[in-house]
């Protein structure tokens, strides 16, 4: 009697990821493969729009393999909040400007306490004091600080600015229209603060590996994302062992969850990787929905890396 094929296994692995994005948020989701898929992985559209279901969620996705091009989407041109992955775009203009000599990341802010608001772990503490640019950016990046958030977005001319550099670096969809926190309402159909998985994705993307910084700077910008400690349940929980990411996490209302990034893997592997969730109920305070993220890229990124 002979064992089950590698098709049969792999098949066996998928559904074990389905079955993980079903349970409550802190079940624990199967590690990946650690190698790249030797055969062609099954359709997986169907498989994302059961986690949809069972989540009773709307799953926006957009991923590239770097290496292949091989790509694939779901939802893609849909608008979700964006909540707190603007950050990213706010760090890269600090860093677009001081690359400019129009700033520099030594320069300090002052953090007034009446501008303090909700989750500034970094800058909430240093209220009253001058803090560096480059600090807060980390501190936005890597610790979502929203008032360290806020500071920046005055430097750079408020959330209009966010607009503006998203259109200079070719995302087209992507607004920023109100401060931290107000920005996490995510009123489903409000326009405000939204963007798509393929503009944003795209839009990271740029800046992470085109010509938008110089070397020094994206570099920068990088290691920040790297060092991000809010993605442990989210996309980082769905990659294999080896692999990290450099990504931006964000959450608000109606269970509005999101990670955007490039996952980065053995070998020089780079597969950017946007996605964007939202509840199909009409319940504000619905749970987040960081295992649901975490299930689809345990899905898809074996599809990704593919070859044929």
């Amino acid at each position: 009697m002979t064992g089950p094929s590698r098709r049969q296994l792999f098949l066996a692995g998928t559904s074990l990821v389905l079955l993980a994005g079903c349970g409550e948020p802190h079940d624990v989701i199967p590690t990946p493969d650690r190698e790249d898929p030797v055969e062609p992985p099954p359709p997986i559209g169907d498989r994302i729009a059961l986690l949809e279901q069972r989540h009773n969620a709307i799953v926006g996705f957009y991923g590239v393999d770097l290496e292949s091009n091989r790509m694939f989407a779901h939802r893609d041109d849909d608008r979700f909040a964006m909540c707190s992955t603007f950050k990213a775009y706010l760090a890269a203009r600090v860093l677009q400007k001081a690359q400019h000599n129009e700033l520099a990341l030594t320069d300090t802010v002052h953090i007034d306490p009446a501008a303090v608001v909700g989750y500034s772990p970094v800058a909430g503490p240093k209220a009253g004091s001058g803090v560096a640019l480059s600090e807060l950016c980390r501190a936005a990046l890597q610790q979502s600080d929203n008032t360290a958030a806020n500071a920046l977005l005055r430097t750079i001319g408020g959330p209009r600015a966010i607009t503006e550099f998203a259109r200079s670096i070719g995302d087209e969809q992507t607004r920023l229209d109100r401060w931290e926190t107000d920005l996490n309402s995510a009123i489903p159909g409000d326009p405000r603060d939204t963007s798509t998985p393929h503009a944003l994705g795209g839009g990271i993307r740029v800046l992470l590996t085109g010509s938008v910084l110089d070397e020094h700077y994206r570099k920068q910008l990088e290691e920040w994302m790297r060092g991000n400690v809010t993605s442990s349940r989210s996309m980082r929980a769905g990659l294999p062992q080896g692999w990290t990411t450099a990504d931006k996490t964000g959450t608000g209302d109606y269970a509005s969850t999101n990670d955007v990034g490039i996952a980065y893997g053995p070998a020089g592997r780079r597969v950017l990787l946007s996605i964007m969730t939202r509840t199909r109920s009409t319940d504000p305070k619905a749970e987040a929905l960081q295992p649901l993220i975490a299930a689809v890229t345990t899905l898809v990124l074996p599809w990704l890396l593919w070859r044929h």
